[in-house]
């Protein structure tokens, strides 16, 4: 019996001993069978309404792009941050308002003749749109298309419901540290026929803004080139006046842009198409380009 059992004990440890072998493992790093590997209570929790990968994981997937996708994803990476600017501000007067305001204000500094301080303009002869409306759709239109380009805009009004005189719009413009002030406006007439886009200036001998003539008169005519070139419309040249008061409160360049005659059927209806519009804009956003470019000779 005494022999029995040392060849039983014997065999258990040879047994032993050659298992641990095949594994290749010594003895003391043999997995332990009762206890619960990770992943394995991770997923057995089936009140885990949203499991999260472990974060390498979610990075590999995150990362993982076919060809068709590299030739997407290339171009997006290289796109400019929107926060880009140029550091130049362009301050967009949309014109007039919904209501009227008819309480006189002097035209310029020192002047003794006076006008009301802000109407509602013209309307579409044949789309029945009102001026007010129109300028600011387009207004908006333009500062997407600027902001685009790299400037800052700074917008006189952004709803119809304002009461904003002409000599405080030129004010706000100035304060707002624009180096130009972009007048919106669309034009009337008594005759029917007439058609096409003007800038207006002041004169070369404004009393008012005399040190501003040569670069608001250079506003002018790079804008109304700009739009000439987009629309093709009629070339109506640049009026020089003082008698604008939005103009003559200025103390930074200004122009005043025409876009089309609201009182000619073709014309109206033309401006209230997109199409058109998108000219009226890429136009004058090229007129601001050329300005900037003659200014720093860049």
């Amino acid at each position: 019996m005494k022999h029995k059992s040392i060849v039983i004990i014997m065999l258990v440890i040879l047994i032993t001993i050659t298992t641990a072998c095949a594994g290749n493992k010594p003895l003391n790093e043999l997995p332990v069978i009762d206890e619960p590997k990770h992943e394995q209570s991770a997923e057995s929790s089936e009140s885990q309404e949203s499991p999260e990968l472990p974060h390498e994981q979610e990075h590999d997937d995150e990362n993982k792009l076919t060809d068709a996708d590299n030739d997407e994803a290339v171009p997006e990476i290289l796109l400019p941050p929107e926060t880009d600017s140029n550091g130049i501000i362009i301050a967009i007067d949309p014109g007039h308002q919904r209501n009227g305001n008819y309480t006189q204000e002097r035209i310029g500094p020192g002047a003794s003749h006076t006008k009301p301080m802000v109407s509602s303009g013209t309307t579409g002869v044949a789309t029945k749109i009102p001026e007010y409306e129109f300028t600011l759709e387009i207004s908006l239109q333009l500062r997407d298309e600027l902001i685009s380009r790299g400037y800052e805009v700074f917008m006189i009004r952004e709803t119809h419901d304002v009461d904003i005189s002409n000599s405080t719009r030129a004010e706000m413009a100035a304060e707002s540290g624009a180096s130009v002030f972009i007048r919106i406006h669309a034009n009337g007439s008594n005759d029917s026929s007439v058609n096409g886009i003007l800038t207006i200036s002041p004169t070369s001998h404004t009393p008012f803004i005399p040190a501003l003539y040569s670069r608001s008169r250079a506003l002018s005519q790079c804008v109304l080139d700009g739009m000439i070139e987009t629309t093709g419309a009629k070339n109506r040249g640049i009026w020089e006046t003082d008698t604008m008061t939005g103009i003559n409160w200025s103390k930074i360049p200004v122009t005043i842009v025409e876009l089309g005659f609201m009182t000619n059927p073709d014309e109206d209806r033309l401006m209230q198409t997109p199409e058109y519009q998108q000219k009226l804009v890429e136009g004058m956003a090229n007129g601001i380009d050329f300005f900037f470019i003659f200014e720093f000779g860049d």
